[in-house]
């Protein structure tokens, strides 16, 4: 046998052990399609303010991801610069079609006025935003909207830390088929009305502890200091790790929502969202859970605090927690509110 016959011969037997190749040399099988886990891992893949692959593959592994409503709620701190909250805005403005595409709806967005206890530190000036999803899929989809996820970019530039928290809403229907909010001019405030800040902190700090599970006395100040303190309605995002004392915990917090109710509903106060944490996609605190309440303002508010039947509630409340978080926020809708 000839060179170029042995030549000939090896290109033949090579050709037979590679893939069929369609017209134009390319390989005739179609390509896998990725994932949903592989393109919210492609979209989403900042280590510093986006969700771990880990977290990710949960949430799409969880075998109610078809069928459970869910809350979304994420909260984030802005990099330093004028930009950062110009680029955040837009990931916003291109997120909202994409959640009512996927049969979703953006509940509130939300600038941080103020951080109301210790943690979340530095988050005062941030933006968050709260969205109920008919199921964990339909959160998936908004996220792989191809309007989101081209405006993706813009968040990781505006973002320095953010925490997102998912899980089902426990709200119960009585509590969301409520009458609509009326302004604080509407409601209790006995306790604080023509009353000097001193005087009003000095009963405060007689009552709860500064720092921890309530306001520091700083904190308290500025509240009253704010000058929408009578009247702008806030929206305040309370955040809990529970701890597992044998009279702590969920049962305490349990505990603490049906006797605070009533004074809280008496003085306008709003739960909009009430959430157990199934899935803590990012952040540096793992929460337990969640809740999104709206006041008339913030004398109103401390007006409750004062209040005898809320004092007694509330030690239930503080023995709940290991970890307690707060950030005092004027939901977007709201701006101006009462002013």
């Amino acid at each position: 046998m000839t060179a170029t016959r042995r030549t000939l011969c090896l290109l033949v037997a090579v050709a037979a052990l590679m893939p069929v190749a369609a017209c134009g040399g390319s390989d005739a099988r179609a390509p896998v399609p990725a994932t949903p886990l592989d393109r919210l891992i492609a979209a989403y893949g900042d280590a510093d303010v986006d969700p771990s692959p880990g977290a990710w593959a949960a949430l799409v592994a969880d075998p109610q991801h078809g069928s459970q409503p869910v809350v979304v709620l994420e909260f984030v701190r802005l990099r330093d610069g004028d930009g950062a909250r110009s680029a955040y805005d837009a990931w916003l403005a291109a997120l909202a079609p994409s959640v009512a595409a996927a049969g979703g709806e953006i509940l509130s967005v939300n600038d941080t006025l103020m951080p109301g206890l210790e943690a979340p530190a530095g988050y005062d000036g941030g933006v968050s935003w709260i969205g109920a999803f008919p199921s964990i899929d339909a959160y998936v989809t908004a996220m792989l909207d191809e309007r989101a996820t081209d405006a993706a970019a813009r968040r990781r530039d505006a973002v320095a830390e953010a925490q997102v928290l998912v899980g089902p809403d426990l709200l119960p229907d009585q509590i969301k088929q409520l009458p609509p909010q009326g302004p604080a001019s509407d409601y209790p405030s006995d306790h604080v009305t023509g009353r000097t800040a001193d005087a009003i902190v000095a009963d405060l700090l007689a009552i709860y502890p500064s720092g921890g599970a309530d306001p520091t006395e700083a904190t308290l100040r500025a509240m009253i200091g704010y000058d929408g303190f009578a009247r702008q309605r806030v929206h305040f995002i309370n955040l809990y790790r529970f701890n597992e004392a044998p009279e702590g915990g969920r049962g305490a917090l349990g505990e603490y929502n049906a006797a605070a109710f009533p004074t809280v509903l008496a003085h306008g106060g709003r739960p909009k969202a009430l959430v157990d944490v199934t899935h803590h996609l990012a952040g540096p605190v793992q929460w337990d859970r969640f809740i999104f309440v709206a006041w008339p303002s913030l004398a109103v508010f401390t007006d409750v605090r004062l209040d005898p039947k809320y004092v007694e509630a509330q030690k239930d409340r503080v023995a709940s927690g290991a970890e307690y978080g707060n950030l005092i926020t004027i939901a977007r809708a709201d701006e101006g509110a009462g002013q």
